[in-house]
């Protein structure tokens, strides 16, 4: 499955208002709220903060991988968050981030989770992509990114 078919509608904010790490894990978990199999928004916020405390999801670049592992979702669930201004991001706030993928996954599947992993970090790895998401100004044009060369990397 593409990246872009793991992003259920409304999981696409192109004006993050977050300006610190906490705030931007809150506006990302709210936009997959509801989606088929999750447990209640305070599970998913708790869960996503005891992961950022373990391991820091900044990837460099200016993008963060947020990700978890829970019972409840039968396939991946992806939402992804764009701050024109940056966030100051993880426990050391050295970088400020830009785009985030929240990535929640089943967790009964680790091999499709860290796999899906890979692929966002090989795409926002690529500065052509990582410009053109900084660049879009449509939902719609941000799928069709992601789309475009998640089949190149697949």
């Amino acid at each position: 499955m593409l990246l872009e078919q793991l992003i259920p509608p409304g999981a696409i904010n192109l004006d993050l208002s977050a300006t610190k790490t906490h705030e931007a894990l809150h506006e990302l978990a709210h936009m997959v709220v509801g989606q088929p199999g999750l447990p209640s928004n305070a599970e998913v916020i708790s869960a996503i903060f005891n992961r950022e405390m373990e391991y820091e999801a900044a990837v460099g670049s200016g993008a963060a991988i947020p990700h978890i592992m829970m019972a409840g979702p039968d396939k991946p669930i992806l939402a992804v968050g764009r701050s024109k201004k940056g966030i100051v991001f993880g426990r050391n706030g050295k970088e400020k981030v830009k785009l985030l993928f929240l990535l929640i996954s089943p967790a009964d599947d680790p091999r499709q989770h860290l796999f899906t992993i890979s692929r966002i970090a090989k795409l926002l790895h690529q500065p052509e992509v990582r410009e053109s998401l900084l660049k879009v100004e449509e939902e719609r044009e941000l799928r069709t990114i992601l789309k475009h060369h998640d089949e190149k990397v697949r």
